[in-house]
């Protein structure tokens, strides 16, 4: 079944830095380099927080 809520890219519209980014990620996985569940959201919440208070003290107005 296809479902026509997915698009496929060409390989000409997939950034190279985002594959490079995903590729050290699951060579980090492969050499054992993991947090837990709850130490990984943790960090994501803690740079998002970092990030959104970044835009609000450049006047940057964006969703996040």
């Amino acid at each position: 079944m296809i479902d026509e809520k997915i698009t496929i890219q060409e390989a000409s519209e997939i950034d190279p830095d985002l594959l490079r980014m995903l590729d050290r990620g699951l060579e980090d996985i492969e050499a054992g380099m993991v947090l837990p569940h709850d130490e990984a959201m943790a960090e994501v919440r803690r740079i998002r927080e970092s990030r959104r208070f970044a835009r609000t003290n450049t006047g940057v107005a964006a969703n996040a």
